[in-house]
């Protein structure tokens, strides 16, 4: 078995066929698609289990007590892995037929890495009405996942399963961020082997949709905050190089313009803005990687951004450049 493929599924009975079915179409045949169903009440378990009937290489597992979440299932997938590589997929994205097949030869043409990455590429319904790719252009690439300019995604990676396993799988406390954390904690490990291909075709594809998730904007933000808060706390400590340090700060600064954007454009919710705002000025307070002239950035930076400034093109980029 060459290829583990790990689905955490959640009530995604409207997706979940045309994934399991992007996967069954595969012309690479040796694989097994690990599907870890973490506590649905639609009838997508009976659809995962028709299909389990169909192919003996799906595997249908149920996460078997708390917490739940996503990295829970990722993690419990795998364990149940047998494969030598691991993607991991949501239960409603797509592969091409020949993603799999292509990314082998990729990897044996580069089989002295643990980590290899690939473009992917995004979609509404279907494959082709969106332009956007997602794609491992440049390097420093750990500098970009602490600034929070994430050059790649969950679904970019093929793992070896090694390395993987040698790094503990998803850091299950993340309410959010839980992705950005592990490639972090990758990049920053002394055996990683990183090998990019900028620039091969996308084959595979990430739904853009705005259901997701069927939290409201204040639960988002505060989930986001979570992850956030425990992101900076937990990886400064692993980082050694002042540069490294003075990067992550960058994260909270992504943050904060997506506070201000939901809060004050979006959404209108200001009184929810103050309240969150006072405490990411009280967690700079108590971390030592911000100072008092950062505290005075952000509370400028958060002032023009009321005046309308957010409307003037390179005002986000410019202040999170010199933060």
């Amino acid at each position: 078995m060459d290829f583990s493929i790990i689905i955490p599924s959640f009530n995604k009975a409207d997706f979940i066929s045309e994934t399991i079915t992007s996967v069954l179409n595969q012309s690479y045949p040796h694989w097994e698609l690990v599907i870890v169903d973490d506590g649905s009440t639609d009838n997508s378990i009976q659809i995962i289990e028709d299909y389990c009937n169909i192919d003996q290489r799906i595997h249908l597992y149920q996460r078997g007590k708390l917490p739940k979440g996503g990295s829970v299932c990722r993690n419990l997938g795998l364990k149940k892995a047998k494969g030598k590589f691991v993607l991991f997929l949501d239960a409603d994205d797509l592969l091409e037929v020949t993603c799999l097949e292509h990314r082998l030869l990729k990897i044996q043409e580069n089989n002295t890495s643990n980590l290899w990455v690939f473009p992917i590429g995004t979609f509404y319904k279907s494959i082709g009405d969106s332009k956007s790719v997602w794609s491992p252009k440049g390097t420093n690439f750990l500098i970009r996942f602490l600034k929070h300019d994430l050059p790649w995604h969950t679904m970019s990676v093929i793992w070896h399963i090694d390395f993987i396993k040698n790094l503990k799988g998803f850091d299950i406390d993340y309410p959010r961020l839980q992705d950005v954390e592990l490639h972090t904690r990758a990049l920053l490990h002394p055996s990683v082997k990183l090998k990019t291909f900028p620039e091969v075709k996308s084959d595979a594809f990430y739904r853009i949709d705005d259901k997701r998730t069927n939290q409201n904007v204040v639960q988002q933000l505060d989930r986001q905050k979570l992850g956030v808060f425990m992101y900076m706390e937990r990886i400064s400590i692993l980082l050694k190089s002042k540069k490294n340090q003075c990067a992550i700060k960058k994260t909270l600064f992504s943050f904060m313009t997506m506070v201000n954007y939901r809060c004050l454009v979006e959404n209108k919710l200001k009184e929810f803005h103050i309240d969150l705002n006072t405490k990411i000025i009280d967690f700079m307070k108590n971390h030592s990687r911000f100072n008092t002239v950062d505290i005075i950035y952000i509370r400028a930076y958060t002032f023009f951004y009321k005046l309308g400034f957010w409307k003037i093109k390179g005002y986000n980029f410019l202040m999170k450049l010199f933060f």
